[in-house]
């Protein structure tokens, strides 16, 4: 008997700038730095997934990651955000630099704003952001939790290849964030994209637990292949710190979802 293949690889590519990865990545802001961590993230290599988000607001995140993946491997884009409390630029540089030494690089793949600060014009933060990418420090720019207006005014400084929004087959309140950027091939990345989705035995929207007990698969399958199936600059980031979870979110690449039941998912 031939045994099943998972693989990140099965959901396709996406690109970032000039950066390919495939199209299930892994998000980690419960990782820490212990071993039970460290050996999720290898396995995460392991089974494909070659982009990680993190945050310098995550804590321990980007140390896990430092200590369990330095030196990396070819091919694997870790981003992290930083400003989720404070864009100004002198806290910005802060938290960039803290960011590379627990990262242990010279230069993070793709840096996001955490969010937009209210106290700070936008164009002031993302001159800082544009500097330290023309310093060598960034290579790629991207926001979080943004309006369309928002984005297009940051696009007015510098490019931006990526927003992170909280969007999922229930929270959809980001609905045409999602459009603009699969307009102008700018990759979305949905945060919290199970929707509290988290087991077979939570109480979740009807519609999607009704799917998904039909196709015999969990919950959190359906929710990832709605994602996948909804716009193709989509990247979900599931976070995990189990294993199986792990391999039960990789699943959802090779789940056959129905022009039907993506409709009354998406209605």
């Amino acid at each position: 008997m031939m045994s099943e293949t998972i693989s990140a690889a099965q959901a396709g590519t996406i690109a970032l700038g000039d950066l390919t990865v495939n199209r299930i990545g892994l998000g980690t802001n419960r990782i820490t730095n212990i071993t039970d961590a460290h050996n999720l993230l290898k396995r995460a290599l392991e089974l494909g997934i070659n982009f990680i988000d993190t945050a310098h607001y995550y804590g321990e995140s980007e140390e896990g990651i430092g200590n369990a993946l330095a030196p990396y491997d070819t091919g694997l884009v870790v981003a992290t955000k930083g400003g989720a409390t404070d864009a100004s630029p002198q806290q910005l540089r802060r938290e960039l630099e803290q960011s590379l030494k627990s990262l242990k690089k010279d230069q993070i793949d793709l840096y996001q704003l955490h969010r937009v600060d209210a106290d700070i014009p936008l164009e002031v933060t993302m001159q800082a952001l544009k500097s330290f990418q023309d310093e060598g420090l960034i290579k790629h720019i991207g926001l979080s939790e943004v309006t369309v207006e928002q984005l297009q005014q940051a696009m007015q400084v510098v490019p931006i290849v990526s927003v992170q929004n909280e969007y999922n087959v229930i929270n959809r309140k980001h609905e045409a964030l999602v459009d603009f950027c699969t307009q102008h091939q700018i990759v979305f990345i949905p945060w919290f994209p199970l929707g509290g989705l988290f087991g077979d035995t939570a109480k979740v929207e009807q519609r999607v637990a009704n799917i998904a007990s039909k196709l015999n698969v969990p919950t959190r399958q359906v929710a990832l292949k709605w994602l996948l199936q909804r716009s193709p600059i989509i990247l979900p980031i599931p976070g995990t710190l189990s294993p199986a979870h792990l391999e039960d979110n990789l699943r959802a690449a090779t789940l056959e979802l129905s022009e039907e039941d993506y409709a009354a998912l998406s209605n």
